[in-house]
């Protein structure tokens, strides 16, 4: 069937729905266009990376800018007002903002920004509800609002499924299907005026209806036997499997319906094949989530002083400290032997305990909170909480929080009044808070996803099945059994960016990078590292023997930081020489002092970087130096996880990046504004050259014709040349000419004559070795 053309806007309602059920929501936008709808508006709402410079510009670490729900409101109320105004035409816009939703919600988890255009197009047809055009409309336009809801649940569902909440999973995926049973029923009551818009609504609900009670029956399930409600019969579970399978087999699923629905059935077949297994618990541990940091513009020793002195009292974005400890926790082994006296130090700020709660406001955790400050320039905030008799399930949950991917939840630190919808939106706030107390030129680098999870074994049972109490377990002897548990890939496996199914974590069978045999561990003992989760298990030492492990991991992994702010700091200066150097438009710059003078400027800016690179690069030299800390088997452990978070590819592209800046831009740069000087100085002396020989010469034709018209006006005058009078006149004639010939000759040749001062400024420097050269102590130019 041919689609009917995007600049078709005659077209009748019936006809753009259709076009929109195959998928093609083009001539609906269209007509809605036509009508006088700000199409392009509404369309912006629900994407995470739309342009909205009416409410400061693109929502920043998932999270919606301050006065987005105004704007919603006041885009759909003009929406709705203008729709209003024609037959099905409100009930058209509910179908487009749901087409946009959904489309929205395959790309992004910025779940707020689909909630609040969902919400905000039905609190607009309520505005305008009385204003309809005909009761029809109005009873079709309700229908399509249930729609709207249907899908606000079901974005619900992935929410809590993201949040590892199996609970409130199922009450939403319950409510989803309620909404849906609702549509199905208000559908049959629009179906003889509208049949087409009637077919549209019932299969939409009843496809969602059939699937959500299903991941309802599967969330209940899964909640059932992981918790023990269920006592640890799989009968739920299999009910469970059936119904989805059954579901997903049916008509009335679209393709993505009928993959949500093979994932959750997935995640259920393999928990009902491991229900006889051994099973992990934790019985005690601790996860650790980092958030590392760096401080540009400032010393980090500077930035440390700072803390020392004034930390008690800074506002983090609300957040007011406890206490400022003048050291940071650390036992005796950093005390290194580093020749400049240099080593791993600094301050401690204590925060309030972070609580975290569910959307119901049930709590799910609380964690101990501070910020670490380092001489180094590896800052973090370090977030801590206990394990104690958990799951495999309940820990994935754990170590989830710290991803912005994260369900939205309610943080709160302490008394203050702000509450987070993510732990890692808290970290970011208090963490550009350091940046904003420092105050100019002190600016912090830090991004959502630098994040790390540092997970601590000290003791772990097995048990049939997930749900035998304590006494029934028996204890991990070594570390094979940790890992071969079912629930074991979980301490083997980084935080995911994206998860596709409820207890997704069985399915994990991959081993992390194991470093226990680099530092010499036993078989009770275990160091592993991915790219953003460490787990140190000591399942037969008391807790003070893995608190220096525990320390060089967070040491380690606080070394992104590090990195970001160095990188950042690369970037700026490009930019900022980039302007300086002004290179697209230097072949239209003639004066010589403002060529000199961006010259210097650059010279100045590659001296800076040449400072900044040798400072990184000895930071880097004593990370990796034995002398950082006081134990060589320490020394290693730190080598082997500094081999494992990839330290040596990020230093080398570091220095990549330095040199690059340095002698591909900077240099280049440099060379050609030097090399310009020259000629425009060079094409300035062929100018005055020129000018002063035409001076010359007509001065010296001035005084020849002067000369020669006086002595023949004395030979015409009759004078006696032998006369005393008249000899005076001429040889006052021939010595003035003399004399002015002299002066030209010598203006001339000294003009001529090339000149021996010596030249100052950024190309003397240049002459003698080049584009990187540095000039020393001894150099006087």
């Amino acid at each position: 069937m041919e689609r009917l053309s995007l600049t078709d806007v005659r077209s009748d309602p019936d006809t753009v729905l259709k076009e929109l059920t195959q998928d093609n929501p083009e001539p609906l936008a269209c007509w809605l266009t036509a009508l006088g709808v700000d199409v392009d508006g509404v369309r912006a709402l629900p994407q995470w990376n739309s342009h909205l410079s009416t409410v400061g510009g693109r929502p920043r670490h998932r999270r919606l800018p301050a006065d987005f729900d105004r704007h919603v409101g006041k885009v759909m109320d003009a929406a709705f007002r203008v729709a209003v105004d024609t037959p099905l035409g409100a009930a058209l816009l509910c179908c487009y903002v749901r087409n946009l939703c959904e489309q929205a919600w395959k790309n992004s988890y910025h779940f707020d920004r689909m909630w609040a255009t969902l919400r905000g197009a039905r609190r607009a047809w309520l505005d305008h509800r009385a204003a309809a055009w005909h009761d029809a409309d109005r009873a079709v336009t309700d229908v399509m609002c249930l729609l709207l809801e249907v899908l606000d649940w079901e974005i619900a569902v992935e929410n809590e499924m993201i949040g590892n909440n199996l609970e409130r999973l199922a009450v939403a995926a319950r409510r989803a299907a309620g909404c849906a049973g609702a549509a199905v029923v208000a559908a049959e009551g629009i179906r003889c005026q509208h049949p087409q818009f009637a077919d549209f609504a019932s299969a939409a609900a009843g496809a969602s209806r059939q699937v959500d009670l299903a991941l309802a029956e599967a969330g209940r399930a899964l909640h059932g036997f992981l918790s023990a409600e269920t006592g640890g019969d799989s009968g739920p579970l299999d009910a469970a499997l059936r119904r989805l399978a059954g579901v997903e087999r049916g008509f009335e699923c679209d393709r993505d319906q009928r993959s949500e629905l093979r994932a959750y059935r997935n995640s259920l077949a393999a928990i009902c094949a491991h229900a006889a297994s051994d099973w992990l618990h934790i019985d005690e541990g601790t996860v650790v989530h980092a958030y590392p940091f760096a401080v540009r513009g400032m010393q980090p020793v500077t930035v440390v002083a700072a803390a020392r002195a004034s930390g008690n009292s800074w506002n983090l974005d609300g957040v007011r400290p406890e206490a400022v400890h003048q050291t940071l926790y650390l036992d005796d082994i950093w005390n290194g032997s580093d020749a400049m006296g240099r080593r791993y130090e600094g301050a401690v700020i204590v925060l309030p305990e972070v609580t975290i709660d569910d959307l119901d406001g049930r709590p799910l955790a609380r964690l101990a909170a501070d910020l670490r400050l380092s001489e180094l320039g590896n800052h973090y905030l370090r977030l801590r909480a206990d394990l104690r008799e958990v799951s495999a399930h309940d820990l994935y949950g754990a170590m989830l929080r710290s991803a912005p991917e994260h369900a939205e939840v309610r943080v709160r630190c302490g008394g203050s009044d702000r509450m987070w919808p993510r732990l890692s939106a808290f970290a970011v706030d208090v963490i550009d808070s350091v940046g904003e107390w420092l105050g100019p030129p002190a600016a912090v680098s830090v991004r959502p996803g630098m994040f790390h999870v540092l997970v601590t074994v000290l003791e772990a049972s097995l048990s049939a099945g997930p749900d035998a109490p304590r006494h029934r377990r028996r204890p991990v002897r070594t570390t094979e059994e940790l890992l071969g548990a079912v629930g074991g890939g979980v301490l083997q496996q980084p935080v995911p960016n994206i998860i596709g199914a409820p207890v997704e974590w069985v399915h994990y069978a991959g081993r992390c990078d194991d470093l226990t045999a680099e530092v010499g561990g036993r078989r009770d003992e275990l160091i592993g590292q991915t790219c953003n989760t460490t787990v140190i298990a000591a399942l037969g030492s008391p807790a003070y023997c893995i608190s220096t492990r525990l320390t060089v991991a967070e040491f380690v992994a606080s070394l992104e930081g590090l990195f970001a702010g160095w990188f950042d700091a690369l970037a700026i200066v490009l930019d900022r020489v980039t302007k300086q150097a002004g290179w697209s438009g230097s072949d239209a710059v003639d004066d010589v002092e403002e060529l000199t003078r961006r010259a210097q400027l650059l010279e100045e800016e590659q001296m800076r970087l040449y400072t900044f690179a040798a400072d990184a690069r000895s930071t880097l030299d004593l990370i990796r130096s034995p002398a950082l800390v006081a134990s060589p088997l320490v020394s290693r452990e730190l080598l082997a996880l500094l081999r494992a978070s990839s330290f040596d590819r990020r230093e080398a592209e570091l220095s990549r990046n330095i040199d690059a800046v340095l002698d591909e831009r900077l240099g280049y740069w440099l060379d050609a504004l030097v090399r310009r000087r020259r000629e425009k100085e060079a094409q300035q002396a062929r100018d005055r050259e020129r000018r002063q020989r035409v001076r010359l010469d007509t001065m010296l034709a001035v005084i020849a014709a002067v000369g020669i018209s006086g002595l023949g006006q004395i030979a015409q005058a009759g004078y006696d040349l032998r006369r005393l009078d008249a000899l005076t006149v001429i040889i006052v004639i021939v010595t003035i000419c003399v004399l002015v010939g002299a002066v030209a000759g010598w203006w001339s040749s000294d003009f001529a004559r090339p000149r021996s001062r010596q030249r100052r400024g950024p190309e003397a420097a240049h002459d003698r070795s080049g584009a990187g050269y540095q000039p020393g102590p001894a150099d006087d130019g």
